[in-house]
């Protein structure tokens, strides 16, 4: 079971207005614990609050103050009692249920975090921190098409409403950047969704997510040469960010024919300077990946035939066995079963090249992590995450059995007495949750590196060659990038990153989406990686 991390919650302040004591010792204690609260003294303000508050139960301002010292401190279940023990004696504030429904939430009491919520937005209609964090939970692992999300979507637009008649709102692009990633799940509101995303990107035109979400609906909508612009747009803001070079291949690869595609790379190298060499790197690995999938899908497709008519010949195989004396079917009954070993095979490569359909989920990839460790039955794999990770939309039976296959290949590869490290964390620069798996082996010879992923190579005798390869496919459908470093005599590190939706950034537990910034992720196991 993993421990409870430190939380990265915005801190709150302490209250000057609400009511005070009418006992002259309890308000003294009051002020003393405000002054050791500003000065830092956390342990003095407890004490000066706690005291205020047995002399006078009724005290407000100093449940609500020693409220705000519990929950800038992390501990959240006893911030969620302290101001709900405020809220009891001075029911009629807004801001106190807000505070209960932050406390509530951060310390997993998610139905009286949505209770307090809807009662501050009962009391103050143009309470609109209210509203949006109550969008949140309505949001909260719904359904695109259910009442949930319907009620998140409302929210939204309540705030924007009042936004337009006056009300201050200071983080309108917030509000627009997350109402716009639910729209945009709905086809037919699909322009509503793109003046949205205008809107939040006039108010923060630096939130490179913002951009490649607008492009994606561009490009749906057939406005190739605005979607161009908003992929590069989030590349030049963002360089790291992966899902703009993934939409800008797929822009190019669909829409442009190789002259076209030849001049928009000749745009590109003026346009980004001293950048362009990198980013043209990226974006000529991302259509060569588009590439590979669409012979894959070729392949399939004869595949596929040839395995119905080994199939077809091994149902004939065995009727004609049932027809033989015993003496003379046990030669047939090896054919049988070299050909049934050969049948398996052949369905295991043409999955390995099949286009995954991903039954989409919030996933906790941490747990989802643990659990895969725990199923390995080693007791040799070290695991460390970081605090905080989002939560990715992705389907767990795939992404697990992609965690499977690497954590075999790295135990194969480590000898019992070494350590596998696994990592998990949440990488602001690019915007994915990633994954690592570093073995303690010997490294992979150079000669092969660049063989590694292809379908059937393998180096172990008893390997089949298809984990690497399936697993390249699982990521890939995804939407994702799966990267290795290996050195002679040092073992290997395979990297999976997974892109977070800017709803699920949302729902990250502080409740604080993320904004623009260059700051990068806490320190990964490998920081350099062969595509």
């Amino acid at each position: 079971m993993k421990p409870t991390p430190p939380s990265e919650a915005s801190t709150l302040e302490i209250s000057d207005t609400l009511p005070e004591s009418k006992v002259e010792e309890a308000r003294r204690l009051r002020k003393r614990g405000d002054d050791a609260f500003r000065r830092s003294d956390a342990v003095q303000a407890e004490q000066a609050y706690e005291r205020a508050a047995d002399l006078d139960p009724s005290n407000v301002r100093s449940l609500h103050n020693l409220g705000v010292l519990y929950y800038n401190r992390g501990e959240y279940a006893r911030a969620h009692e302290t101001f709900t023990k405020a809220v009891d004696r001075e029911p009629g504030v807004a801001e106190m249920h807000f505070k209960v429904g932050l406390a509530a939430t951060l310390a997993g009491d998610r139905r009286a975090a949505r209770g307090a919520l809807e009662k501050a937005t009962e009391i103050a209609p143009d309470h609109l921190d209210a509203h949006f964090h109550l969008a949140l939970h309505h949001a909260h692992g719904a359904a695109p098409a259910s009442k949930d999300r319907q009620r998140a979507i409302d929210a939204l637009e309540h705030i924007l409403s009042r936004a337009d008649e006056g009300t201050a709102c200071e983080e309108i692009d917030r509000v627009c950047f997350l109402l716009g990633s639910f729209l945009d799940d709905f086809p037919n509101r699909r322009r509503h969704a793109i003046d949205i995303y205008r809107r939040g990107l006039e108010a923060d035109p630096f939130f490179a997510p913002g951009h490649n979400n607008l492009g994606v609906l561009l490009m749906q909508a057939g406005q190739t040469i605005p979607a161009l612009g908003e992929f590069k747009i989030a590349i030049q803001l963002q360089p790291d960010y992966n899902l703009p070079y993934r939409n800008l291949a797929t822009l190019l690869f669909d829409q442009m024919t190789p002259s076209e595609m030849e001049q928009e790379y000749a745009t590109i190298n003026e346009e980004f300077g001293v950048k362009a060499s990198s980013v043209l790197a990226r974006l000529s690995l991302e259509l060569i990946e588009l590439g590979r999938g669409q012979v894959y899908e070729r392949l399939y497709t004869h595949g596929h035939r040839i395995k119905n008519l080994m199939g077809l010949a091994g149902n004939r195989l065995r009727r004609a066995i049932k027809q033989l004396d015993p003496s003379d079917a046990e030669a047939f009954d090896r054919i049988l079963g070299e050909q049934e070993s050969v049948y398996d095979q052949w369905v295991t490569y043409l999955r390995s090249m099949k286009a995954e359909s991903v039954n989409a989920t919030l996933v906790d990839l941490v747990d989802l992590t643990q659990q895969t460790i725990d199923a390995s039955g080693r007791d040799n794999v070290e695991f460390n995450w970081e605090a905080h990770v989002p939560r990715v939309k992705a389907d767990a039976g795939m992404i697990s059995e992609a965690l499977t296959n690497l954590l075999v290949n790295a135990l194969a590869a480590t000898r019992e007495t070494k350590p596998v490290r696994v990592q998990v964390g949440y990488d602001t620069a690019g915007t994915t949750v990633y994954i690592e798996i570093e073995d303690s082996g010997e490294g992979i010879p150079d000669d092969i590196q660049p063989r590694i992923f292809d379908p059937g190579f393998s180096t172990r005798e008893r390997g089949n060659g298809y984990g690497l390869s399936i697993c390249r496919r699982i990521v890939s459908a995804h939407r994702g990038t799966i990267r290795f470093r290996t050195r002679e005599g040092q073992g290997t590190v395979f990297r999976i990153d997974l892109p977070i939706d800017f709803e699920v950034q949302s729902e990250k537990e502080e409740l604080r989406l993320q904004r623009s910034s260059s700051e990068t992720s806490g320190s990964p196991v490998a920081d350099e990686f062969i595509t």
